[in-house]
């Protein structure tokens, strides 16, 4: 029940992932209804798939196994079976969770039931509305849309809201919500059943929104809509409700408009996925034909080979030996083949090179004789194996036995009871009776599975690692074993990774010492320990979250840049990190909606007052502050109702960010400047010096800039009435003069000659050449293609080449000359 249990979960997350990855984003939501309630049927279906095959055993690869693959666990004397009570605790748990479950779905009908029979209702065709005298937020379940009654009946309750809940109805989404709840209740245990719940429900937002935007309702209107009948209120488990966390995701869908063919891709990409699912989460009935036979090589009195009662020649052996044991793994033909070989007296040298092929070929069992010994002994043809004509599986069990006799005392040749098998894989995995253990949990599994060897102080341990392993890791392991007065424990690996200074060539063997075995011991330096400790940490966080220190990135590509190919390749891999986000795209209107919750909707997604600061910094990062408040406009929609807080604190944000203008929207005042409570210090000083500057001037002969006096302006009338009393008094500016009248042009007959002397023609304007000498011999400042040049060199550049365009500007009273092959633009 456990494996079909783990089966169906896998498959539930398998769909699910595809579903967030793939699906639900897009506006394709009738198919992902059927989806995602499909795929919960499927996922518990698929365990149940068999599959029969009679195929040929592939012997497992040595990549895959122990390099000593055997088990002791059955050996031990057989005792009493106690009550397996881990089991009826599960079982236990289990029924209680289902009881607990049950009576809340129970409890919920019933109260839908007592709300829809106590409060009164209005029946329009089908569709039954419940009115309640709550404060409800809109919610379906079936039929029945329950409402607030004094809304309803002040038509307080927009179109689109009852629109929206309508469509909950005719679709009928309240079964797929029974449906879920029901599951829940029998899967009570399994996390991804809430999640599928919450896809679901927001699914059926998705098509809700939908319905009513085809009505012809705008995107916007209705998005405030939405904010403004939102709630962070609990929502009837039932039913469905317009809900305030799942805003921000129907904003993003509702922009979104999926293709056919993009419907018909993200269609056809589940099918490899289903099938992968039914491959590996189905149940296989395969049946083995394949059986390990021995390798009997004859050497004739002529030198001719015989394989198998074949005849091969010397240098094919090798290519003979592999294709006949072309199903086995190097594993299995290193531990189970047997070759033998039969030669005659006059040919006693072929048998060296017959057996250094052999070996090289993986086998290590090889038994050679000669025809004379085998007539002495009594001998008629070649002897077969214990593992001959066996199936894997067989010879297994037969070299577990044989383990098990050869090692079954202790050092002190006391019987063992027990010899426990842990096996490593992907290098920190713990296995324990084919089950992953943390290490903390690995001696109360070994103390439930053999609690006798432990009590009389007979137990062995065997550790095998499948790859690469670290000597820190099994450290860790053997400490836990000793402290369950293990007797002896062995090491199996292809390759062991040690510190150099730990490593000896010789060492002194009593109980205590750990035994290793393994082809390849890599020595590392303590820096490239330290690298494997960090590079490990690291890389367990996901990639998308993985942020490392500065200080241990250095240390990181250090001893990473130092490595050898050797010791890069027996290293952890280097942890990266994605790179940061592109800026985002710029925009020179803000528009601010404020709902009468204080919720903020800015360029069409919803964020809260405090998040609006790390918001606007993310736009427009490539114009500094002065340039933003020269071209930014800010614009503020607020509600009759909408918290003046939270007003003023959006205002002094964008104040702080920098914005020409910032203009206040609301119901009542159709536009009103934004103002702060009081003028800032460095515009308290810019006031003085502009408001002295012009008090001293003659009132008669001022001259006037209007930059001054809008700055002017702008800033008294953000002064307090103290600030303005300590300030300089606002200039007595005179009136602007009134602007002529156009003079009449003098009339003309119809054929009489005017006698108004023609206006000269208009001086001819002066070369980019010549300018730029002009502005050479002032001091101005050159720049081509935006690096500083020299007046020479922009000279120059213009002598030879006659198509440039000059751009010329001041900048802090400084003349600066632009040349450019581009056209210039003016603004």
């Amino acid at each position: 029940m456990g494996i079909y249990l783990l089966k169906s979960a896998a498959c539930m997350g398998i769909f699910l992932l595809f579903y967030k990855l793939f699906l639900e984003k897009e506006s394709m939501h009738i198919f992902k209804r059927y989806f995602l309630l499909g795929s919960i049927l499927i996922s518990l279906a698929i365990p149940y798939v068999v599959f029969t095959e009679v195929v040929y055993i592939e012997p497992i690869n040595v990549s895959s196994l122990p390099t000593e693959d055997y088990s002791l666990e059955q050996y031990h004397i057989p005792s009493k079976v106690p009550i397996d009570y881990t089991y009826w605790s599960l079982l236990s748990i289990y029924c209680l969770g289902v009881l607990f479950f049950g009576i809340q779905f129970i409890k919920n009908l019933y109260q839908i039931k007592n709300t829809i029979n106590n409060n009164p209702k209005h029946k329009t065709n089908s569709i039954i509305k419940v009115l309640l005298s709550l404060d409800i937020v809109p919610h379906t379940f079936f039929n029945y849309i329950f409402l607030n009654k004094h809304k309803f009946e002040g038509n307080e309750i927009p179109s689109a809201v009852l629109l929206h809940e309508e469509t909950h109805a005719k679709q009928k989404h309240s079964l797929d919500i029974l449906i879920i709840e029901i599951l829940q209740v029998i899967l009570w245990f399994n996390p991804l059943i809430y999640l599928y719940k919450k896809s679901i429900k927001l699914n059926h937002e998705f098509l809700a929104d939908k319905a009513v935007l085809n009505n012809g309702l705008e995107k916007s209107d209705y998005q405030k809509l939405l904010l403004a009948f939102s709630s962070n209120a609990a929502e009837p488990q039932l039913a469905n409700a317009i809900n305030y966390s799942s805003i921000k995701k129907r904003f993003t869908v509702m922009k979104k408009q999926t293709s056919k063919k993009g419907i018909a891709i993200r269609t056809l990409l589940l099918l490899p996925v289903l099938a992968l699912m039914l491959y590996g989460f189905s149940q296989k009935n395969v049946i083995a034909q394949n059986t390990i036979k021995d390798i009997n090589i004859e050497i004739t009195k002529s030198g001719n080979l015989l394989m198998n009662n074949e005849p091969v020649a010397l240098e094919k052996l090798s290519k003979e030996v592999l294709r006949t044991n072309q199903n086995f793994g190097p594993y299995i033909i290193k531990n189970y083949l047997t070759a033998h070989i039969l030669y005659d007296e006059e040919q006693y040298k072929l048998i060296d090179q017959v057996q250094s092929i052999l070996r090289a070929s993986g086998i290590s069992n090889i038994e050679h004789f000669s025809k004379r010994t085998a007539n002495i002994l009594g001998k008629h043809g070649f002897e077969t194996s214990e593992y001959h004509d066996k199936t894997v599986d067989e010879a297994q069990k037969i070299r577990r036995n044989n383990v098990f006799n050869e090692i079954k005392n202790n050092a002190y040749h006391k019987p063992l009871l027990e010899i426990v098998w842990i096996e490593i894989k992907n290098e920190d995995e713990i296995w324990f009776n084919n089950q992953q253990v943390l290490l903390t949990e690995l001696n109360e599994k070994i103390k439930s599975k053999f609690p006798l060897a432990i009590e009389n102080n007979k137990l062995a341990a065997q550790i095998y690692a499948t790859e690469i392993i670290d000597s820190v890791f099994t450290d860790a392991i053997t400490k836990e074993l000793r402290k369950l007065k293990t007797k002896s424990i062995t090491i199996f690996s292809d390759k062991y990774i040690m510190p150099k200074n730990e490593y000896e060539e010789t060492v002194e063997i009593t109980p205590e010492t750990v035994i290793l075995k393994t082809n390849d011991i890599i020595l590392q330096s303590n820096k490239i320990t330290k690298y494997n400790s960090l590079a490990k940490k690291y890389n367990a966080i996901p990639i998308e979250k993985r942020s490392i220190p500065l200080s241990d990135l250095r240390v990181l590509e250090s001893i990473y840049k130092n490595m050898t190919v050797e010791e890069r390749k027996s290293a952890q891999p280097f942890p990266e990190c994605l790179p940061k986000n592109k800026q985002e795209k710029p925009s020179n209107e803000i528009t601010i909606n404020i709902n009468n919750k204080g919720q903020l909707l800015v360029q069409g997604d919803l964020i809260t007052i405090n998040e609006l600061k790390e918001y606007l910094s993310k736009i427009n990062k490539h114009l500094s502050f002065d340039e933003r408040k020269k071209v930014i406009r800010s614009i503020i929609k607020v509600d009759t109702k909408t918290p003046k807080d939270v007003i003023q604190k959006a205002n002094d944000i964008l104040m702080e960010y920098g914005t020409a203008t910032i203009n206040i929207v609301g119901r009542e005042n159709s536009m009103k400047s934004s103002q702060q409570k009081t003028a800032t210090r460095e515009e308290m000083k810019e006031y003085n010096r502009l408001a002295k500057k012009y008090n001293e001037m003659d009132r008669n002969q001022m001259q006037i800039k209007m930059q001054d006096v809008q700055r002017l302006k702008t800033i008294y009338s953000k002064m307090s009435t103290k600030q303005r009393e300590d300030a300089q008094p606002y200039p007595d500016f005179p009136e602007p003069p009134k602007t002529p009248k156009e003079p009449k042009a003098p009339k003309v007959l119809k054929e009489e000659k005017s006698n108004i002397p023609l206006p000269p023609p208009p001086p001819a304007p002066k070369s980019p050449l010549d300018f730029v000498v002009e502005m050479a011999k002032k001091g101005a400042t050159f720049m081509y293609e935006g690096n500083n040049i020299s007046s020479d060199k922009a000279i120059s550049l213009l002598k030879n080449n006659k198509e440039l365009n000059i751009e010329s500007r001041k900048d802090s009273g400084k003349q600066i000359i632009n040349i450019t092959k581009d056209p210039v633009t003016i603004k």
